[in-house]
C-alpha cells in the first residue's frame, strides 16, 4: 500500500515561485504535486502536515560539515556519523558531505571507511539526513592559512595517496579543498577534475594570477569565502578577489555573522549572485549542543554563544551554525529572496553533490525531502523521504 503524506496551507518555495497557501502531495517518498491547494486535496488516509503560517522550502544540504550533537566527523566512527545524521534533523537537514580535516593519511582512510559504512547502514533508513558522500578538507593546504587545521595533517600533494583515498571512497569524495600554489598544486586540479571530484581553492594564500590559474585548470568552487584565504587588497588582490571577480567558481558563505561580517557577505552576493554562492555552515560537535569544550578531529574546541573557537580563545575553528539560520542570516544580510534562499541551501549544494536530478527542488519526481519553517525560520517540521522525521513540538 502507497505511503502518502501531504503538506498543506504552507507557503511553497519552487525554483520559479512561492505559491501561497499551497499543497505539496507525496506518495512513497516521491513528490507527487505540487501547487495551489485549490487544485489538489489530500488522498484519503494521507498523513497531514499542517504548515499553516509557514514556509516549506526543499529539505537543506549542507557540503562542508564537520560535526552536530555532540559528534565529529572523524572522532567517532561510522555510529557516530550515523547519529549526526539523525541530529540533522531538527534544522531541517536533509542531506550533508561528511567533511574531514587535515589529517594523516590512514585517518583520512578511517574517515571514508567510517563514511561509507554509515552511508551503507542508513541507506534505507528516513530517520536521519542522506549522507551524500565526502568533502575532504585539506591534506594539500597553505600553513600560512591553516586556520584550525592540524600543523601535523599539512602537507604537500601526494599523487599515491591521493589515488589510494579516492579508491577506498568509490566515487563518493565530491569535494576537496587545496592549495593551488603548492607544488603539485596546479597537477592535482587537474586530476581531481579528471576523477569527477570538484577542487574546492581554500586555505590558500594564492595571489589573484595564481588563483586565475587555478580556476582555468578547473578548479570551481572556494571554501568559506573569505576565511583562511588571501584577501581583497586595492593592490594586492588575493583568492578573495579573484572568487568575487570571475564567474564560474562557486563561493562557500558561512553566514553566521562571525565568519563574515553581513556586509561583506552582502559584497559577495552582489558580486556572485545566486548562481555563484553556496551556503555552508562548517559546523562542529558543538551544532545544537550549547557551550562546552568538543572535538574536532584530534583538537580541543571551545564555544561561548555563537564562537567556536580552539582553546585559544582566538583562533575561529568551525561554528555552531545550522542551515536554518543561514537562510534566515542569509536573507537578512544580503537581501535575497526565499527562491534564491532555496537556491542557495538546496540546489546549488545539490549540483556539488551530483544528485540535482533528485534532490535540492519542490519539483514533481524529486525526493520528498523538505523543510517546514515557521517564526524566525526554526523548523517546525522536516520531512525525509516523504514521512515525517522531525516535528517540533513546545
Amino acid at each position: 500500500m502507497a505511503h502518502r503524506l501531504a503538506i498543506i496551507g504552507g507557503n511553497i518555495v519552487t525554483p520559479h515561485s512561492v505559491i501561497e497557501n499551497g499543497v505539496v502531495l507525496c506518495e512513497d517518498g516521491k513528490i507527487a504535486f505540487v501547487g495551489s491547494g485549490k487544485d489538489a486535496a489530500p488522498e484519503p488516509g494521507s498523513q497531514i502536515v499542517n504548515a499553516t503560517g509557514g514556509i516549506v522550502m526543499p529539505g537543506f544540504i549542507d557540503t562542508h560539515f564537520h560535526g552536530s550533537g555532540g559528534d565529529d566527523v572523524m572522532a567517532n566512527g561510522a555510529e557516530g556519523i550515523r547519529r549526526i545524521a539523525r541530529a540533522l534533523m531538527r534544522f531541517g537537514t536533509t542531506g550533508f558531505l561528511a567533511t574531514t580535516i587535515a589529517a594523516r593519511h590512514s585517518e583520512l582512510m578511517k574517515a571514508t571507511d567510517d563514511t561509507l559504512a554509515a552511508e551503507a547502514a542508513d541507506r534505507h533508513s528516513p530517520e536521519g539526513a542522506e549522507i551524500l558522500g565526502l568533502h575532504i578538507e585539506g591534506p594539500y593546504i597553505n600553513l600560512k592559512y591553516k586556520g584550525a587545521q592540524p600543523v601535523e595533517g599539512i602537507r604537500d600533494p601526494n599523487f599515491d595517496e591521493c589515488r589510494e583515498l579516492l579508491a577506498a571512497a568509490d566515487g563518493r569524495i565530491k569535494i576537496m579543498t587545496m592549495a593551488p600554489e603548492l607544488p603539485g598544486g596546479m597537477e592535482l586540479i587537474a586530476f581531481l577534475k579528471a576523477n569527477g571530484v570538484e577542487a574546492s581553492l581554500g586555505h590558500s594564500e594564492a595571489d589573484y594570477d595564481t588563483a586565475l590559474a587555478a580556476i582555468e585548470a578547473g578548479a570551481t568552487r572556494a571554501t568559506h569565502l573569505f576565511n583562511a584565504m588571501s584577501g581583497v587588497h586595492h593592490r594586492k588582490p588575493g583568492l578573495a578577489s579573484a572568487v568575487l571577480n570571475e564567474p564560474g567558481i562557486q563561493a562557500e558563505l558561512i553566514c553566521d555573522g562571525v565568519h563574515v561580517h553581513p556586509r561583506m557577505a552582502q559584497l559577495a552576493w552582489r558580486a556572485k549572485g545566486r548562481d555563484g554562492v553556496t551556503l555552508i555552515t562548517d559546523a562542529t560537535a558543538a551544532q545544537g549542543v550549547g557551550d562546552g569544550t568538543f572535538t574536532l578531529g584530534d583538537f580541543q574546541i571551545q564555544v561561548r554563544g555563537p564562537l567556536c573557537t580552539l582553546m585559544d580563545g582566538v583562533t575561529i575553528a568551525g561554528s555552531v551554525l545550522t542551515m536554518n539560520h543561514a537562510v534566515g542570516n542569509a536573507m537578512n544580510f544580503t537581501g535575497m529572496s526565499l527562491i534564491d534562499a532555496a537556491h542557495t541551501s538546496s540546489l546549488a549544494p545539490a549540483r556539488a553533490c551530483g544528485v540535482a536530478d533528485r534532490k535540492g527542488s519542490i519539483e514533481i519526481g524529486k525526493d520528498a525531502d523538505l523543510a517546514v519553517l515557521k517564526s524566525d525560520f526554526y523548523v517546525g517540521f522536516t520531512i525525509r523521504a516523504g514521512a515525517v522525521a522531525y516535528e517540533h513540538r513546545a
